[in-house]
């Protein structure tokens, strides 16, 4: 799990990033009053990532996800967050007592937008820049003809530019990102997610 974020119901609401904070926040804003609550959350990637809450049609959260505001050990893993698509939408029995039911809304079809896309256990050949953090090596490549993605290296911690464009199997559990277009299509209502 890259992230997402724990709502605690309490006298007073809080929220928890998961994996980029260790402690639990009271909401900026404090969500309406009344036993009945719709939330809506939302993550943002259009500019940075932002995580968007609200509560009963009113914004109570709007976060930039960034190294400032992450507190955790694991904080660097809040720049994966751009890149990964959301593949599952969990309400924990052992710790959802509250919630009656859940529903995705999708984008529009035919929506698409350029990003990166990430694949685990590969390297790209042609090893030749490296930067301390995913968005500077995202921002260097972009700018670059002759950068054909970037390899993340656990052992250095640095994100480097790679020439080529071929995944290889990676013996350090690299992961590689790749310029990609994403394209949405409306979810099936008929289909049960969990």
């Amino acid at each position: 799990m890259v992230g997402g974020i724990v709502i605690r119901f309490r006298k007073t609401l809080e929220y928890r990033l998961w994996v980029c904070s260790t402690f639990y926040k009271v909401f900026p804003t404090t969500p309406p009053t009344g036993t009945e609550k719709v939330w809506k959350i939302t993550l943002d990637k259009r500019a940075g990532v932002r995580f968007i809450v609200d509560c009963n049609g009113e914004e109570v959260l709007n976060t930039q996800i960034s190294a400032e505001n992450c507190n955790s050990s694991r904080s660097t893993q809040w720049q994966y967050w751009g890149i990964k698509n959301i593949v599952k939408i969990q309400f924990l029995s052992w710790w959802d007592t509250a919630s009656d039911y859940y529903k995705l809304e999708p984008l529009p079809s035919k929506v698409t937008t350029d990003t990166w896309c990430a694949y685990s256990g590969v390297y790209l050949p042609g090893k030749f820049k490296d930067y301390p953090t995913l968005l500077q090596a995202e921002t260097q490549c972009s700018a670059r003809n002759d950068c054909g993605g970037i390899t993340y290296e656990p052992l250095t911690h640095h994100f480097t530019l790679r020439r080529g464009t071929d995944p290889k199997k990676s013996p350090s559990r690299e992961t590689s990102f790749k310029k990609c277009t994403i394209g949405w299509i409306p979810i099936d209502k008929s289909v049960k997610y969990d």
